[in-house]
């Protein structure tokens, strides 16, 4: 067996990394490869690291806050984790460059032969943005062994022209499960009814941890535009975060609160999108959304930012709208949509399929991928010493 360890730049809840990795992994030959998962903050998501441990995989947290020196901490963090745990491979998830390019090169100075950098998103393009790009360039490209991107435009974010120019970054489709996330109208009746939504209201929904990048605030606009004109209309928020309260208390300044559900973190989504009419994602920036591929597999149409990487699988059903778009024409465009879905929502199953995006097959390749690196770098099929060791650092105490 083959030991991988997945690092994460920011705490792990249930946000698309996590979502990404764990649709891959329930779907693995864990006999061949197994995963561990490592964060300097925190596991906000006791089932996720419940089921990560049911499946052989640890999970190994710090337990720094988030949003204190997050780059330092980063770094002190995983420079210990490294020199007490000698894994063979390691994963970089992050949407921050300075994760990937730093990461790389404490693991190639940890001795680590196979160093793999994960894009899953863009970003502001601002002053910071290119001063980090242009500072990485060096490390990414001396450091990483592979590049990995969720689609092209989240790899030319983050990885040097050359890269992209000689294709030498790989993109690894977010695959969904398409036996838990299909059109089931049983599914959405009793879902509205344990929500206490009667059948023919509207409802929006969004799947994300409220944070930046999610733009929650927008959202809460367009979703005030949307009420205006359809005062029965309801909003799920599935996810929790940081910036939670502050959303909380712009919906109750809009008067909101009876037609928002906050539902925090949810092991159901299937159940809610099914329940949905149509899904809502106006974020800063995406690569490829894992929840834009959830909610197009149980048939919802996405309505999402000019921001998002335009790669979601079904072309009719996403549609892309700038930021810069007022909430009436984003209202608009979803009173639209909904008018045409409802009556012509369908089974997406076989489509999501032929498109690439079932996690089946995904997960086939990204188990291969592991292996294939293994044997290229000549790693032993056991990796007991880092299994050993990192039960050993647990008995001991460590904060890993």
């Amino acid at each position: 067996m083959i030991r991988v360890l997945e690092v994460f730049r920011e705490p792990m809840a249930n946000g698309g990394q996590e979502s990404f990795l764990m649709n891959m992994y329930r779907n693995m030959d864990r006999t061949k490869v197994q995963l561990d998962f490592l964060t300097p903050f925190t596991c906000d998501n006791p089932d996720l690291k419940a089921e990560i441990e049911s499946m052989g995989g640890q999970v190994f947290t710090y337990d720094h806050p988030f949003g204190e020196n997050n780059n330092a901490v980063f770094k002190e963090s995983v420079q210990d984790f490294l020199a007490n745990h000698p894994y063979s491979i390691v994963h970089f998830h992050s949407g921050s460059t300075y994760a990937l390019m730093v990461g790389a090169k404490l693991a190639h100075d940890a001795g680590i032969p196979v160093r793999v950098v994960h894009s899953h998103c863009g970003g502001f393009k601002n002053l910071k943005y290119h001063v980090i790009k242009t500072l990485s360039i060096p490390y990414l490209l001396k450091y990483p062994t592979d590049y990995l991107a969720c689609s092209d435009l989240a790899a030319e974010w983050k990885f040097p022209k050359s890269v992209i120019r000689s294709h030498r970054y790989t993109v690894i489709h977010n695959a969904v499960d398409t036996d838990r996330f299909r059109l089931d109208p049983e599914l959405r009746k009793n879902t509205r009814e344990m929500l206490e939504i009667p059948e023919d209201a509207l409802v929006l929904g969004h799947v994300g941890r409220f944070s930046l990048q999610k733009n929650h605030a927008f959202l809460i606009d367009i979703f005030a535009a949307v009420h205006r004109k359809n005062p029965e209309a309801i909003l799920l928020l599935a996810g929790a975060g940081e910036l939670e309260p502050e959303i909380r208390d712009k919906v109750k300044t809009l008067g909101l609160e009876d037609s928002v559900q906050f539902l925090g973190l949810r092991k159901d989504i299937p159940a809610l999108m099914n329940a949905m009419d149509v899904f809502v994602l106006p974020s800063f920036f995406e690569g490829l959304p894992v929840v834009g591929v959830e909610a197009q597999a149980t048939g919802l149409p996405v309505i999402t930012s000019t921001a998002v990487a335009q790669e979601l699988p079904l072309e009719d059903l996403a549609q892309y709208i700038p930021l810069e778009s007022s909430p009436e024409i984003w209202a608009d465009a979803i009173l639209k949509t909904v008018d045409e879905s409802r009556l012509h929502r369908r089974n997406t199953t076989q489509e999501i399929a032929e498109a690439g995006y079932e996690i089946k097959a995904a997960a086939k390749a990204f188990e291969q991928f592991y292996l294939d690196r293994a044997a290229e770098a000549g790693i032993r099929s056991d990796n007991s010493e880092a299994s050993q060791s990192s039960s050993a650092s647990r008995e001991k105490g460590t904060k890993a």
